[in-house]
C-alpha cells in the first residue's frame, strides 16, 4: 500500500486486536493519523470523534445562530452573493431578449 492511500486497519495489543483507523490526516505532512478510531466513529478522540454536536434544542438554536464561517464566508454573505447572481441573470436575460447581445 503506497503512502498516500488510507490504510483501514491497525493492528494493538501486538497484533491481537483489529480495530478501525483513524482517518484523521495531517495537514503539514498529510499522513494519516496512527491512533485507533472510536467505536462506531471514523476518527480518533483527538480529532473530533468525542464530539455529539448540540443535543437540546437550546443548544440546536445556539449552534445555528452562531457566527461559523466556512472558509471567508458568513451564511448572509452567500446569501447576498446568491440574490445578486440571481438579479444578474434576469438582468442579462432581458438584454437578450431586447436584442443587445447575439
Amino acid at each position: 500500500m503506497s503512502s498516500c492511500e488510507k490504510q483501514p486497519h491497525i493492528s494493538t495489543l501486538g497484533g491481537r486486536i483489529t480495530c478501525p483507523r483513524c482517518q484523521a490526516s495531517s495537514k503539514r505532512t498529510k499522513q494519516q493519523c496512527k491512533s485507533p478510531a472510536i467505536k462506531g466513529k471514523r476518527v480518533c478522540a483527538i480529532h473530533g470523534g468525542k464530539s455529539t454536536g448540540p443535543k437540546t434544542d437550546l443548544g440546536r438554536q445556539r449552534s445555528a445562530a452562531a457566527k461559523t464561517i466556512h472558509g471567508f464566508e458568513t451564511r448572509t454573505k452567500r446569501e447576498y452573493r446568491s440574490e445578486k447572481f440571481t438579479e444578474l441573470k434576469g438582468t442579462k436575460n432581458l438584454l437578450f431578449k431586447k436584442g443587445f447581445f447575439e
